[in-house]
């Protein structure tokens, strides 16, 4: 069975659409921590957004405090020290993580005792944030 012949106008929309999904995709930036400082700028830019129920920090921040806590739950499933220990129907919505992540930057320091600096990772801010809040029995 032959192929139909593609007009030149659709092949060279077919090779088009290729090269921009391909550029797409080498742009799109990989998943990774987010450093103070960037932290910072993107809370900035979802303030200003009104438009969207929920800004992608929130939903963000929500997923990683989600995250500490499933993990820590597992561990201690699995016979280890659990590192955080929330109350079982603990809530937390994205606002409220950022509301507890901003009042950290403002008074908190890091480990070392000396506030956070702009490379610090953001998801270890809420890391330590959450074991303070929710301190397990020793």
């Amino acid at each position: 069975m032959k192929r139909p012949r593609l007009s030149p106008l659709l092949r060279a929309a077919l090779v088009a659409g290729a090269f921009a999904a391909a550029a797409l995709a080498a742009a799109a930036p990989p998943a990774h921590a987010i450093k103070l400082e960037n932290y910072q700028k993107y809370r900035l830019d979802a303030r200003s957004v009104q438009a969207t129920f929920k800004s992608m920090i929130e939903v963000r921040m929500e997923g990683v405090l989600q995250g500490l806590i499933i993990a820590s739950r597992g561990i201690a499933a699995a016979g280890g020290k659990a590192q955080i220990c929330p109350p079982a129907a603990v809530q937390m919505s994205g606002a409220d993580v950022l509301k507890m992540l901003d009042q950290e930057l403002n008074t908190g320091t890091g480990p070392d005792g000396k506030p956070y600096g702009n490379d610090t990772l953001i998801e270890d801010v809420l890391f330590t944030l959450a074991r303070k809040r929710w301190p397990c029995p020793r």
